[in-house]
């Protein structure tokens, strides 16, 4: 091989570095998986940026919807199907590596909400509490430490009782609990991590990244708030939260909906000490009923945010919960006192992902591989959810088509998984 840098010397093979970065920018816009972006992404490192950020005629559209199985492995359910028996992703991995399991409770754009078990010996009286709690961006490798789930605390607690407006009861807020052992199932996020910090410490309602929790443990029920800043949760009870919820945050508040009966309540926040969100005030939201189902005699409730609008999704069940029969979307409007629920008849464009952990409205209109209208179920209320020894999926989702009202199950993955803690997960990532 010539070794000189005249005009005899022999020049390598091409790599694939040599690409013009105009091509890359093509390539990058005509993939819609997540796991293809990162493969792309490992190929060019540094033109990777370069490439979405230097060829803008069209704004990089959102990957398509992930599943992230109970193990921390990220299947692209709508580019492989069925087949997607999902990677592990490293950064994830790790903290299933320990003793006792992990999993994730929730999500925004980029960023997994994850827990894991409490390694407590004697085992008493924090059994099944969880120990950690950690924010994780799984494509950037940041890693945001949150307050133990599981602590106790000798700088004296504060207390803050706030009634409940419209409603019987109140709701007592705690800061620094001597002790308190939660074991969280789902948590929402009202801004990415570091989205509103600055150099000062104080708390900034409007901007900063405040989580909000829910812990089931031992048949209680807690709604705990902190951010990636505060030493401890403030934890708080009351009657409104003596069963199974969910929450969202929307345009400054968190709402919470009873998913047994549909109240629907709503909480201000407030920094305490310039630093610790607790609750200003809750309001019991007054609401026009909604009508009375004409299929099923049980239902679930969920909250979910699409096109600026607070949505309620109403899952029909008839008379057991395997026999699920249908769904209404109501959306809620302002204007008028009472509320009202406005029936919608269509999604504008919109497929709505609904898991134990994360509710979210993806723009499916965009896409050839998954269909606008659409509501897919991912939980354990979804008939044959949970494979047998003998079936060749991993998890039986739901469909549910808003222009016909037909229900459709979707299979994901190869095989039983019942070995891992936890329920599989929607995720959206933005990249």
């Amino acid at each position: 091989m010539a070794t000189g840098t005249g005009t005899g010397a022999v020049s390598g093979p091409p790599s694939w570095l040599d690409l013009p970065l105009g091509i890359v920018g093509a390539v990058l816009r005509r993939l819609h998986s997540s796991a293809d972006r990162a493969a792309l992404r490992s190929v060019f490192r540094r033109s990777w940026r370069a490439g979405a950020r230097d060829y803008p005629p069209l704004v990089l559209a959102p990957p398509l919807p992930l599943v992230l199985y109970p193990n921390f492995a990220l299947a692209s359910v709508f580019s492989d199907g069925a087949a997607a028996t999902g990677h592990r992703v490293p950064l994830l991995a790790a903290l299933l590596d320990g003793a006792f399991p992990g999993q994730c409770i929730g999500c925004l754009e980029d960023w997994l909400v994850c827990t894991w078990l409490r390694l407590s010996i004697p085992l008493y009286p924090t059994v099944g509490a969880d120990g950690a709690c950690v924010l994780v961006n799984p494509f950037s490798g940041e890693k945001v430490s949150l307050p133990s789930p599981t602590a106790t605390h000798s700088c004296g607690a504060i207390k803050r009782s706030v009634p409940v407006g419209n409603g019987d009861g109140e709701v007592v807020c705690t800061i620094h609990a001597d002790e308190y052992a939660m074991a969280l199932y789902k948590a929402v996020l009202s801004a990415p991590p570091n989205a509103g910090s600055s150099s000062s410490s104080e708390l900034d309602l409007g901007s900063s990244c405040v989580v909000a929790a829910v812990s089931q443990r031992k048949g209680e029920y807690k709604l705990a708030f902190c951010t990636p800043e505060t030493p401890s949760w403030c934890v708080c009870e009351g009657n409104c939260i003596k069963s199974h919820i969910d929450i969202e945050f929307y345009q400054g508040k968190l709402y919470m909906v009873d998913t047994r009966n549909g109240d629907l309540f709503a909480f201000e926040l407030e920094a305490h000490d310039r630093v610790f969100p607790v609750v200003s005030l809750v309001e019991r939201c007054l609401i026009e009923k909604l009508p009375s189902a004409e299929d099923g005699d049980r239902q679930t409730y969920n909250l979910v945010q699409s096109l600026g609008n607070l949505l309620l999704l109403v899952r029909y069940f008839r008379e057991s919960w395997d026999q699920f029969v249908g769904v209404r979307v109501f959306e809620l409007s302002f204007n008028s006192n009472p509320w009202k629920w406005i029936e919608k008849k269509s999604l504008d464009g919109e497929s709505i992902f609904i898991s134990s952990s994360c509710n979210k409205s993806f723009a499916a209109s965009q896409y050839e591989e998954i269909e606008d209208d659409r509501i897919y179920f991912l939980d354990s209320l979804c008939p044959k959810f949970n494979p047998k020894k003998s079936d060749s999926y991993s998890y039986c989702s739901q469909v549910y088509n808003m222009r016909d009202g037909t229900i459709s199950p979707f299979l994901i993955g190869t095989g039983p998984m019942s070995s891992y803690l936890g329920f599989p997960m929607w995720f959206c990532p933005t990249q």
